[in-house]
């Protein structure tokens, strides 16, 4: 490669850096951007955080309202507010004492919240794992192909699955339905996903009915745990502290 060439390589990567660098949000404003990561300083305040391509940093003890990215993760630090949290294709890593006043929702990705956070509306993805560590939500906690990974949670509306495993522990308490859907994809061509499992562990409690359309769940209740009416499937007791497998 000549020196001319090497040099217009040099500022084609510089540009496209620049390009993709991340942007601080300044306190007070919105910012909307099409191909920059933005940053929202810890303990500022600001409103509309919004890309398309890059992620959004939202750090411990800052506040925000809409934050939203298509392409990108979101990564949310400790002691921090926000109304409504989505992205399209990117995970969400929520630390503890997240106040949100809407939904958490991804489609591709997962979801992780941290110790002592409030959501006021429904965590939902499509493909990817959600993780609620003593968490309270208010509305519905929905995946289609991801497990569920409950501790010490509080639910207020039901929570649905299709494909995966899904444990509730530590006392966590489902007010509504816990529903495992058929799965609507045809399976012909390629290899079948495994059965979903539904573990209700101890001190746990599902008050609505677990209604399971899909026969080949395993649905396993602990012997402490309280669980409404079971329909679909028969339930198996088990006890000890070791979740079946």
């Amino acid at each position: 490669m000549n020196t001319h060439s090497l040099a217009t390589a040099l500022v084609a990567v510089l540009a496209a850096s620049v390009a993709h660098a991340a942007t601080i949000v300044a306190p007070g404003t919105s910012q909307d951007s099409v191909n920059k990561s933005l940053i929202v300083a810890a303990g500022s305040a600001v409103q509309d955080v919004e890309t398309v391509n890059g992620g959004i940093d939202i750090q411990d003890g800052a506040s925000a309202e809409s934050v939203e990215t298509v392409n990108g993760g979101i990564d949310i630090g400790r002691d921090a507010s926000v109304e409504s949290v989505e992205t399209v294709n990117g995970s969400i890593e929520i630390g503890s004492g997240l106040k949100a006043s809407g939904d958490v929702e991804t489609v591709n990705g997962r979801i992780d919240i941290g110790a002592g956070s409030t959501v006021a509306g429904s965590v939902s993805t499509v493909n990817g794992h959600i993780s609620l560590d003593q968490v309270t939500v208010t509305a519905h906690v929905e995946t289609v192909n991801g497990g569920l990974d409950f501790q010490a949670a509080r639910i207020g509306g039901n929570v649905e699955m299709v494909n995966g495993r899904a444990e509730l522990q530590g006392g966590t308490v489902v007010a509504g339905d816990l529903i495992v859907r058929k799965s609507k994809g045809n399976w012909g061509w390629g290899s079948r996903p495994k059965p979903p499992v539904v573990i209700v562990g101890a001190g746990s409690e599902v008050r609505g009915t677990l209604r399971i359309e899909n026969e080949e769940t395993r649905l396993f209740v602990h012997e402490s745990a309280r669980v409404g009416a079971v329909e679909g499937v028969q339930a198996q007791r088990y006890s000890g502290t070791q979740a079946p497998e």
